[in-house]
């Protein structure tokens, strides 16, 4: 069970290169004339207000997990309502990030790759945790949905100790989301007074 470090930073090296993937395809990819201007504007600002939201949901999370995962089974805040809050947030940042493309397919496509991929990452934790600290994390996935939010589930405590460290380290992993965001608004101007080219067009 010593695998989890390399999970994890597997996990991370991933998602960093699907998101350099992401700047990459945007260099060719422009959505389809057959939405106005309004449309695609707000999908776009759709999109970042989901990054937004998911990037901070991610640091709310750090706050009340922060260096405990491995030492206790964590179910406040957050994490009472949803085992995996933080792979929830991350789910709607990457939905967002489709949306800054202004395009559906992108969303979808987004969507899919995480819905496929991180079953794989979540299955192998819980495996790991479910060793580590047996009855209790039974209980917890028996009582706690896996990805669909309970919000009637939600508790919280009066005092939380936080550990600044591990605050800063996800806000500085989940700084790459707005990533993308200023990317694709240099490349839309490019490629409007054409010194990029247009290879495919997507609803």
């Amino acid at each position: 069970m010593s695998d989890r470090p390399k999970l994890l930073k597997s996990r991370q090296f991933h998602s960093r290169i699907f998101a350099v993937l992401a700047v990459l395809a945007a260099l060719v990819i422009h959505p389809s004339k057959r939405w106005s201007e309004f449309h695609l504007q707000f999908l776009m600002w759709l999109g970042y207000s989901l990054v937004i939201a998911g990037a901070f949901g991610r640091v709310y999370c750090s706050a009340f997990i922060g260096g405990r995962k491995n030492d206790e089974v964590v179910r406040d805040g957050p994490f009472s309502v949803v085992r995996n809050p933080l792979y929830v947030f991350s789910f709607l940042a990457t939905v967002g990030v489709g949306l800054e493309f202004r395009s559906y397919t992108v969303a979808l496509f987004l969507a899919i790759v995480y819905m496929v991929y991180y079953p794989f990452v979540v299955k192998k934790e819980e495996a790991f945790l479910r060793h580590k600290f047996g009855e209790p994390y039974e209980a917890y996935m028996r009582e706690v949905p896996r990805w669909l939010p309970d919000f009637k589930l939600f508790r919280e405590s009066e005092e939380l100790t936080a550990r600044p460290r591990f605050i800063r380290k996800t806000a500085m992993d989940a700084a790459i989301f707005f990533v993308p965001f200023p990317c694709l608004i240099l490349i839309t101007i490019l490629q409007r007074i054409n010194w990029l080219p247009v290879w495919l067009m997507l609803p």
